[in-house]
């Protein structure tokens, strides 16, 4: 299975579509994490959601889902990156102890979600909700459905290795707000054949196949594919910029009791290094990148 988005659109009904499959990002996410599964099947939803919901965006930017559970949660954050002008994402998860079961509301217990989207040109959006006991999907449809006005159906699902999403939303018809007339059953009866959709069909089988086996009555029009994958965005730079937010007594105090500073990316598992020279010069010059990178 190849990481991409397939965006589709069903004619004169005013219903567009979007399915996502991870695999090989998804596995680069768990590379440098082991993961307890139900922490591991919650990030691969979340991973799939971010970038299903990343090509819904009208223009190109970074897309951010943010889970904050509460301070006795299992799994009190969860964070995945979508950046829609490149087609790549990253993802973490911060858990306690080893839950072993559960959902989004149990594992992420008392918390909330955020969903951030930063433009290239223009200005940021963030919306918050609450965590909805049924799961990621159900938190989800209520964000568009209460912050967007969009009703959504949403289909996650994850194994462990491999990381799906399905996204059907009912549009505004062209030049008002009420659906077409052509076909004022579409959207109900679209969401009856999308519920037909197995975990194991959305995470196993082809695109083009699973399309044609729940919407083959249906006349869609299907664009080309957008591949998808994992990329950190960490750099030596963005590292200097966190020394320095952290202030000159902090980062030196590191320094005199460790001998170096060492700061490891939560995402993809890189190290930087930075000596006392390294250390004087990023905290001195803002557009210094100073520090040695290595992975492990």
């Amino acid at each position: 299975m190849s990481d991409a988005s397939q965006r589709f659109l069903f004619e004169n009904a005013d219903v567009r579509g979007e399915i996502v499959q991870l695999e090989q990002a998804f596995a680069a996410v768990r590379e440098h994490h082991d993961y307890p599964p139900a922490v591991a099947r919650l990030l691969g939803e979340a991973m799939a959601a971010a970038a299903v919901m990343c090509a819904t965006i009208r223009s190109d930017g970074v897309l951010s889902l943010q889970v904050e559970g509460g301070e006795e949660a299992a799994v009190p954050m969860l964070l995945v990156q979508v950046d829609a002008s490149e087609g790549t994402l990253r993802g973490t998860a911060r858990y306690q102890g080893e839950p072993t079961r559960g959902g989004l509301a149990e594992l992420c217990a008392g918390g909330r979600l955020a969903i951030t989207i930063e433009p290239e040109e223009g200005q940021r959006y963030q919306g918050v909700v609450g965590l909805d006991d049924a799961g990621l999907a159900a938190t989800l449809e209520g964000y568009f459905r209460d912050s967007e006005q969009l009703p959504t159906r949403l289909h996650l699902a994850c194994d462990g290795q491999r990381a799906g999403a399905l996204l059907l939303q009912r549009l505004p018809a062209s030049g008002g707000t009420q659906p077409t007339e052509a076909d004022p059953d579409a959207w109900d009866r679209i969401g009856y054949l999308a519920e037909t959709l197995t975990d194991r069909e959305l995470l196993e089988r082809p695109v083009n196949e699973v399309l044609h086996r729940l919407f083959h009555q249906e006349t869609v029009r299907v664009f080309e594919p957008r591949a998808l994958a994992f990329r950190c965005r960490c750099s030596a730079g963005r590292i200097a910029s966190i020394l320095r937010s952290l202030g000159r007594e902090e980062v030196e105090q590191v320094l005199a009791e460790e001998g170096v500073v060492e700061v490891r990316c939560q995402f993809c598992g890189a190290t930087y290094s930075y000596d006392r020279v390294d250390v004087a010069q990023a905290l001195s010059d803002g557009n210094a990148a100073p520090g040695s990178d290595s992975y492990h």
